[in-house]
C-alpha cells in the first residue's frame, strides 16, 4: 500500500469501528460484552491490572491534557470519584499519552490530590483495544468485568452517578 494512504485508511477504519461500537455497546445493557484486560502503570508509580479489579464498578476514562472537553470533566470526574468510592467505584483516568509525558501530564494535574487514578497508556495500546477514537470516551465495566456502558464526550454534572446506578 502506498505510504500517502496507509494513515488516512487506518483513520478511516478507527472511526468506523468507533461508529459501530458507539450504536453497539450502549445499547448492550444485558448482554455479556468483557472488558479487554490491561496492564497499565500508575503515574504516582505501581501498575493497575484491570482483572485485579473485580468484584468493583470500574470507570474506564480515556482522556488527554491537551483535549477541552476532558479538561471540562476533570473536576466532575475528580468529585465522582470520591462519592462513589465507598459503593465499590473504582475511577481510573487513563491518559493516551499523545503529545504527552509524564512529566507534562504531573504538572498539567499540579499537586492537587485526586479521587482517581491516572493511568498511562503509552502508544494508546489499551485505548486501541477499546475502539476508542475520540476523547473523553467512558467505559463502565460492572463487577464481573462486562462493559455495561459507554458515554463519548463529557461527563456532565451527576452523570456518572447515573451511569453506575444500577450496577452497585
Amino acid at each position: 500500500m502506498d505510504k500517502s494512504l496507509k494513515a488516512p485508511v487506518v483513520i478511516v477504519v478507527i472511526m468506523a469501528v468507533v461508529l459501530i461500537a458507539s450504536f453497539i455497546l450502549p445499547t448492550l445493557r444485558g448482554s455479556k460484552v468483557t472488558a479487554p484486560d490491561f496492564s497499565l502503570p500508575v503515574l504516582d508509580g505501581g501498575e493497575v491490572n484491570l482483572a485485579g479489579l473485580k468484584g468493583q464498578v470500574v470507570v474506564l476514562n480515556f482522556w488527554a491534557t491537551w483535549c477541552p472537553y476532558c479538561v471540562a470533566e476533570m473536576e466532575e470526574l475528580d468529585a465522582a470519584a470520591a462519592r462513589l468510592a465507598p459503593r465499590g467505584v473504582k475511577v481510573l483516568a487513563v491518559n493516551i499519552m499523545q503529545r504527552e509525558t509524564e512529566d507534562s501530564i504531573r504538572r498539567f494535574l499540579g499537586e492537587k490530590r485526586h479521587n482517581y487514578m491516572v493511568l498511562l497508556d503509552a502508544g494508546s495500546r489499551v485505548a486501541g483495544s477499546y475502539g476508542v477514537g475520540g476523547i473523553p470516551t467512558t467505559f463502565i465495566i460492572d463487577r464481573q468485568g462486562q462493559i455495561r456502558r459507554v458515554k463519548q464526550g463529557p461527563l456532565a454534572p451527576g452523570e456518572l452517578d447515573n451511569l453506575v446506578k444500577d450496577l452497585l
